[in-house]
């Protein structure tokens, strides 16, 4: 099997790396404004008076598509023209939906409005991800990983681990150049999708509480609200259209499409499925998250339900200050941290504590439903301990898909398949979440996603087991 993709030399692009950054932040911040775009979704259908559990399940079914990762990057692989057009065109098609939404919500239709517009927005989502990460940004490199180094191989000064054929391969730390050119260009990322989660979650956010405030009327601040999101998405496209590179060939290096053409799926699926390490990898990526998929779309709703429901009662401006700005500060932070630890000990050193913190976001969350009268700055330290180990866990995460995906000559598809099976659980279960709201309180479900933090604890034991029995085997 060989890859199908026609064989070009990589030639830099004409444009120099300084008028990147024209155009690399407003990438990266329109990446985090799908995001955002939920999370006021999900606020917006509460106050407009849908039923939590209708509310869970409505935003579980507009991710489906994230699901469906894989088919949207055969399609990209297959469509001749230029690479800018991903770009624009999906940016146009958010911006259309969210007016749309805006527009709807004046009237009596507003829910139907919502149910039908907003799929447009997710998918054409997903295709800007995909645009982005094929065309613009490389990411052959990975966030800490160089070239293996045979050179005292048990030294534990200045190394690092990869994950490779079922064992932990030892890497020296020392990289070239571009190395840290591209470890720099992950963190000033992370920090551009921070700031859209900042401005989407928190200001945005705040803007439509007191907008309910002031108007008395919440079905027009919130259409105001999707109003300016889609003048963003609007002016981004504006902005694209004007700095962004375009051409045939993207700005970052082609990016290998071996199992996305016809016939090459089931292939490399195959292959994956018969190697030890790679199902040791697939198995991770669906239980390791499994605790906080039964939190992603109830502790919002916990945070924003009446008291007498068994929640916070916090009001828009509270929920903008708490989730929108403390905690996504806290998952950064918690995320840089785990960059940091995986660089300097190895990510082996830190998978047994990333798994052990998972228990943290929900240990906080059951404190807080049994002091649903607590002040606001202790449901802002509760938030944050909780976000910050999720971030740290992330991170982990993270570095488990690079190495899945580093060195492999159908790596595009891999990364398809990793980001999709992550996203699976989180979908499925929070599909049945709108279920457990009608049947359970806040407090047994915070209970439950805190006793299920001992499925990442077995996986990390498990592949950590795994990788240490290999080079004996040998």
């Amino acid at each position: 099997m060989t890859d199908k993709q026609p064989k070009t030399t990589y030639r830099p692009h004409r444009r120099g790396t300084k008028t990147r950054w024209l155009w690399l932040p407003s990438l990266m911040f329109g990446d985090g404004v799908a995001v955002s775009v939920l999370v006021l979704t999900m606020v917006m259908l509460r106050r407009m008076g849908l039923d939590t559990a209708d509310t869970a399940l409505a935003i579980a079914l507009l991710s489906l598509p994230v699901l469906l990762r894989p088919l949207f990057e055969m399609v990209v692989t297959h469509f001749w023209g230029t690479t800018k057009v991903w770009i624009l065109s999906t940016q146009f098609i958010s911006a259309l939906s969210l007016a749309a939404v805006a527009f709807t919500l004046h009237t009596s239709s507003w829910l139907l409005g919502t149910v039908c517009f907003m799929p447009f927005f997710v998918c054409s989502s997903v295709f800007y991800n995909i645009a982005l990460h094929r065309f613009y940004i490389d990411t052959s490199q990975g966030l800490h990983l160089s070239q293996v180094h045979q050179q005292n191989p048990t030294s534990q000064q200045d190394t690092m681990v990869r994950w490779c054929d079922g064992e932990m391969v030892t890497l020296h730390s020392s990289t070239s150049h571009h190395h840290n050119t591209t470890t720099l260009h992950s963190q000033k990322s992370c920090g551009f999708l921070t700031m859209a989660l900042l401005f989407g979650c928190g200001v945005m956010m705040m803007i439509a509480g007191n907008m309910e405030v002031v108007t008395r009327n919440i079905r027009y601040s919130w259409s105001l609200v999707f109003y300016v999101m889609a003048g963003v998405e609007l002016f981004l496209w504006l902005w694209h259209t004007i700095f962004l590179p375009g051409g045939t060939h993207g700005y970052a290096k082609p990016k290998p499409t071996m199992g996305l053409h016809r016939g090459e799926f089931r292939i490399s699926l195959r292959r994956m499925l018969k190697r030890k390490d790679d199902i040791t990898a697939l198995t991770f990526f669906i239980l390791f998250l499994l605790p906080e998929t039964l939190l992603a779309l109830t502790a919002p709703l916990f945070l924003i339900a009446k008291p007498h429901n068994g929640g916070l009662g916090l009001s828009p401006q509270e929920f903008a200050f708490t989730q929108g700005t403390i905690a996504v500060i806290a998952i950064a932070l918690g995320y840089t941290l785990g960059g940091k630890a995986i660089k300097k000990h190895g990510l082996r050193r830190w998978l047994l504590p990333s798994a052990l913190l998972l228990a943290v976001p929900g240990a906080a969350l059951l404190f807080l439903s049994y002091n649903t009268a607590a002040p606001l700055s202790i449901v802002a330290a509760a938030l944050a301990a909780g976000h910050a180990a999720l971030g740290f866990a992330l991170s982990m995460v993270k570095q488990v898909v690079v190495r899945f995906t580093h060195n492999m000559p159908d790596n595009t598809l891999r990364h398809a398949i990793a980001r999709t099976l992550i996203a699976t659980p989180f979908v499925i279960v929070g599909s049945l979440a709108s279920l457990m709201l009608t049947i359970a309180d806040y407090q047994h479900i915070f209970q439950l996603a805190t006793e299920l933090a001992v499925v990442p604890l077995i996986v990390s034991v498990f592949c950590l087991y795994l990788t240490h029995r290999q080079p004996q085997a040998e």
